[in-house]
């Protein structure tokens, strides 16, 4: 376009303010341009009449600010003059555009978004070519950036790229205007994805732009790229048989490779040498066929933990063949055959050298050989494996052995500790030495002890001893029962020997290296203690556990380091590929918003992938708590376990990203924590690019007011919330409805958690908010997007059906509950023949062998029915139930008159110690009748419970609770429902056990007599004395599984000691 009137106007207009020496460019339908060879100066004088100078004015405002784009000129100054507008920015040597090429387009978009602007005319003409980058010379046209004109922006020129022959390219381009769907379009999508990775790869550039490989002197390195770096778990322990240990990952050259990922051109893999001693070590890990479902994690664990500084001469795992009727029994689920296709998996992988599988025919010898005495039984009296493990002695090869079981879990505070060293040193120096124990965790370090005396007994769990030595004091002294079962197990007998013979066994040793041994009762669900075993192999181990050999506190307080950050962004994932963790990884620590901590939770992957990534964020250990889940799960339990016991801030914005998903953009936290800090957000909802779908306007418009109709759009990403709001959902509404299956063993929802999660968040957020602009990539493969459709329809169902909740739920702290009216626990006897420590009925310290007579019963059959009370639950205890006298003749008269003449569906549960044969055959007949359930999870062998709750300790004696709300009661309330005893009705069965021995016979004489008033009443005046109320505060009075409570440990504190005192002189 040529109009030379129009050129030596804007010539004149610049003479006219002193530039003289310049050079005509060319002119286009806004203006003029010109140079002087340093600068360029575009005159604004429209073809069109009556267009706004203003309205330019504001559109060139966008190139003011001095940035480093390399498709955009820096505005230097707009000089006006006559009423005429002047555009000033600098001159280069430049070329036509010929035609667009894609790294040209998709680094001009990439820019226009990080700018936050829309080119509307993309034409070449509008272009030159500066060296090797493409440069916008028409600034005229721009407008504000929005989602919408950005995508239409990037299509025109995917148009302007493919279909540049077209004689109707102007027609397709106007056509294709919010109109994806043309066949032209086909390979838009894709297009759009590299768009967006360009984003979220040069928003990320500054956290590796300086990353190199800085190799450390005293490691050996290989160097792989991402296509040749090998499985690296398998890595790690194929390089231990090379007497290398793998400790160092570095990554260098991150480029954006063809499938939008983030690649390291090299991968550098450290190792340092091990050290194989003189001495012929074996090491023996022994197993059963209980330990399935751990046994691949516990091995890699215990092989991992002690290979370093010092080689072994063997790993060797023994298997106890035994299927049934174990020591100490955690589980239903033992499996051999499945234990011992694990162990040889491993065998295969290189984690281990062999496996023994013990040779039942081997039984007589062996205990003549041990014991010098005949017999062929395998285990001793009370089921512990003997023969097996003495099998597994003697087919080890090394001069020592070190032998565990397969649940220890072994801590390191220094890698470079050789505890095999030191334990040897003390075998050698010390003839009368047979056992050195493995060190638990200690304060400090201690010199070996246990010199004298015998010493104690052998280190059965982890301990260390000369071969040779050990088996030259054989036989050792034992002897059998009438049935020919060993009294004593080899480490007992072993005990006796060294306090008759003067031999011993001795502790202590260097801190550095220690074990700690969990709990069976922790076993009964694994992912507590694995959880804690991931914790101890990462060095996090409080300080409750100094001096403990079993492990101390509870999983909530080994769950550290807890995040407390404004802002913490959870990532859970399972068999990740590196290019996608870097991609999510870089797009995170680039953030401009730095105030926030990190959760990555791995659940259970299998590629090796959490071994890269531990390496990785060691710069940013502080910031990062990494956990190693090593037992398969649901992904909302892996999110509510990180957000539940890993956050302990309820005012923190929790972040969720999927790891192989992105932030778009180095601002997106930061545009997050705006909205909180100035609106005063307590919920946002992203805006998300779907990598398997292109539309022009976004399709997922918000329903705040009603999500539980259709979901609402709520669970889209980047989703955020207040830890609170999180906190104030009930746990029923993240697993599937189950009423007869007890909480901790009721099925997790599998499928869209992000529903789960969100709507409720929504129904009780007081001030959600969805972002302005799409700040979340979303990438799912193309020709699965619609995979597991029906298990995904059926989780929304579940979720949705959940009752709906309201701003009014919300709880910060402790929660408020109250009594189940639905369910009731009837003590018909506080006798007992146990008397538990820890009993919340106080049948130890303040025994009684009051109960309830027939009448009683009857008279609670007959005001129920008379009410229409239909209960669904009755449940029958004590005190031991089965010890009262009319115990099958009360769960008659439950079942026949009123379970089948008004409620069939009541359910009637009998909870028994089951400690005596009496008590079990009671129980089986009780369960002839239709409605009887009997909880054998009940059943006991001593009366010490590990996972008991310490009831006696006070809250009111705690100067914690002194400013407690007693009203608010616990779980247990809600959970069990109603109590009744002898004197009455209570709003708990804790509660009429307390009253019982307070002697306050404060009992609601009445089902009709019962109102919200008295029950809370019953809470405020007995829960400021039960242990219950104070152990369920940290998790805000909530239900605790057994396997994550503290071991039991009895606490009597003040109040207490003077109610049983008082109870003992009023009875004596």
């Amino acid at each position: 376009m040529q109009n030379e009137e129009r050129r030596l106007k804007a010539k004149d207009i610049l003479d006219d303010i002193g530039l003289k020496d310049i050079h005509y460019l060319g002119q286009g339908f806004e203006g003029v341009v010109f140079h002087d060879s340093t600068h360029v100066y575009k005159v604004i004088m429209p073809f069109f009449k009556g267009k706004n100078k203003w309205n330019t004015y504001r559109h060139l405002t966008f190139f003011f600010e001095e940035e480093n784009f390399k498709s955009f000129y820096h505005l230097e100054e707009i000089i006006e003059h006559k009423n005429v507008f002047i555009q000033k920015y600098k001159y280069e040597p430049s070329t036509p555009i010929d035609k667009f090429t894609q790294k040209d387009v998709v680094l001009f978009l990439t820019e226009c978004w990080q700018k936050k602007i829309i080119v509307q005319d993309c034409k070449k003409e509008n272009f030159i070519k500066v060296g090797e980058n493409l440069k916008l010379v028409d600034m005229d046209a721009s407008v504000y950036y929005s989602d919408n004109l950005f995508l239409n922006a990037c299509v025109r020129m995917y148009l302007f790229l493919h279909e540049r022959d077209n004689p109707q390219l102007k027609k397709l381009q106007r056509s294709a205007v919010n109109n994806f769907n043309l066949p032209e379009l086909e390979g838009a999508r894709e297009f759009i994805n590299e768009v967006f990775s360009n984003i979220i790869f040069a928003e990320s550039k500054k956290a590796f732009k300086d990353m190199t490989i800085n190799k450390f002197s005293d490691l050996e390195y290989e160097i792989y790229n991402a296509k040749t770096i090998p499985h690296l778990e398998e890595l790690f322990f194929s390089k231990i048989k090379e007497n290398l240990y793998l400790c160092d990952i570095q990554i260098s050259d991150i480029f954006l490779n063809e499938n939008n990922d983030f690649e390291p051109r090299s991968i550098a893999i450290g190792y340092k040498s091990l050290l194989p001693l003189e001495e012929k070590i074996s090491l023996l890990i022994k197993t059963c066929a209980q330990d399935v479902q751990t046994i691949e994690a516990n091995i890699k664990h215990i092989v991992r933990q002690l290979s370093y500084p010092n080689s072994f001469y063997e790993v060797v795992v023994s298997i106890d063949t035994k299927q049934s009727d174990f020591a100490r029994q955690f589980t239903d689920n033992a499996d051999l055959k499945k234990l011992i296709d694990i162990v040889e998996n491993l065998q295969q992988k290189h984690v281990i050298d062999r496996f023994i599988i013990y040779d039942a025919s081997e039984t007589i010898r062996i205990n003549k050989e041990w014991f010098n005495i005949k017999t062929s039984q395998t285990h001793s009296t009370t089921n512990i494996p003997i023969s097996s493990q003495l099998y597994a002695f003697e087919k080890c090869e090394g001069d020592y052995v070190l032998q565990m079981d397969s649940d220890v879990l072994i801590g390191r505070l220094d890698i470079n500790h050789s505890f095999l060293a030191d334990m040897i040193s003390e075998v050698k120096k010390n003839k009368n030495v047979l056992f050195v124990g493995f060190n638990i965790y200690n304060k400090e370090s201690k010199a070996y002890f246990g010199f004298e005396n015998g010493g104690f007994v052998p280190e059965v769990r982890m301990g260390l001893f000369d071969k040779r030595r050990l088996f030259s004091v054989r036989p050792l002294p034992n002897s059998v029962d009438e049935n020919l079962k060993l009294q004593l197990t080899w480490y007992r007998s072993l005990e006796r020997l060294q306090k008759d013979k003067g031999f011993c066994s001795i502790r202590g040793g260097d801190k550095r290296s220690f074990y700690i041994h969990p709990q069976n009762y922790r076993k009964t669900n694994a992912y507590s203690w694995i959880n804690i075993l991931d914790r101890v192999e990462q060095g996090y181990i409080p300080n409750l556990q100094f001096g403990e050999f079993d492990c101390n506190g509870s999983f909530y307080e080994w769950c550290t380091p807890k995040r407390s950050e404004k802002m913490v962004v959870l990532s859970c994932f399972r068999n990740l590929t590196i290019h996608k963790f870097l991609r999510m990884w870089f797009s995170l620590i680039s953030q401009t918003f730095q105030d926030f901590g990190v959760v990555f939770y791995d659940d259970c992957s299998i590629s090796g992938i959490s071994i890269f990534i531990e390496q990785i964020i060691k710069p940013y250990k502080d910031k990062v708590t990494f956990i190693k889940g090593r037992t398969l799960q649901t992904k909302m339990q892996c999110e509510y376990l990180a957000i539940h016991y890993y956050c302990d801030n309820p005012e923190s914005i929790i972040v969720c990203v999927d790891t192989d998903d992105a932030l778009i953009g180095k601002e997106a936290l930061f545009d997050i924590y705006k909205k909180y800090d100035m609106w005063g957000v307590d919920m946002t909802c992203g805006r998300v690019h779907q990598t398997y779908r292109l539309e022009p306007h976004y399709r997922y418009p918000v329903n705040f007011m009603e999500p539980r109709k259709t979901g609402g759009n709520v669970w889209q990403h980047l989703k955020t919330f207040k830890k609170y709001l999180f906190d104030s959902i009930p746990l029923s509404y993240f697993t599937y409805e189950d009423k007869e299956t007890k909480l901790s063993k009721r099925k997790w929802i599998e499928k869209c958690d992000d529903y789960a999660m969100m709507v409720p968040i929504a129904q009780m957020s007081s001030s959600p908010l969805q972002m302005d602009f799409i700040n979340y990539y979303y990438e799912r493969d193309y020709d699965k997007k619609d995979a597991n459709r029906e298990l995904k329809e059926q989780a929304i169902k579940e979720i949705l059906e959940k009752p709906p909740l309201s701003p009014k739920d919300v709880v910060k702290g402790r929660k408020k509950f109250l009594s189940n009216l639905d369910m009731i626990e009837i003590d018909i006897t506080f006798e007992c023949n146990l008397k538990c420590k820890g009993c919340n009925r106080s049948c130890g310290y303040a025994p009684s062998s009051e109960s309830m007579t027939i009448s009683d019963i009857e008279c609670f059959v007959n005001e129920s029915k008379f009410l229409s009370k239909k209960w669904k639950l009755i449940n029958i205890l004590g005190g031991e139930p089965t010890l009262h006298k009319d115990f099958l003749r009360i769960i008659e008269i439950l079942q026949r008159e009123y379970v089948d003449s008004f409620c069939q569906d009541t359910i009637i549960q009998v909870v028994s110690n089951g400690f005596t044969k009496q008590a079990k055959e009671l129980c089986r007949q009780a369960e002839l009748f239709k409605n009887v359930r009997i909880d054998y999870g009940s059943f006991k062998t001593k009366n010490l419970v590990d996972y008991f709750t310490p009831f006696n300790n006070a809250p009111i004696d705690d100067i914690n609770f002194k400013d407690a709300d007693y009203s608010a009661a616990c779980w247990v309330a809600s959970y069990c429902g109603l109590g009744l005893n002898k004197n009455g009705y209570y709003a708990c069965s804790v509660c009429g056990g307390i009253d019982r021995v307070l002697g306050g016979n404060k009992g609601i004489k009445t089902l009709k007599e019962i109102t919200t008033q008295n029950l809370q009443d019953h809470f405020k005046e007995f829960c400021k004395f039960c242990g219950n109320f104070k152990d369920y505060a940290p998790n805000y009075g909530d239900f605790i599984p057994r396997c994550e409570k503290a071991p039991f440990k009895e606490k009597i504190s003040p109040s207490w000691k003077q109610i049983y005192d008082r109870y003992k002189r009023d009875h004596e």
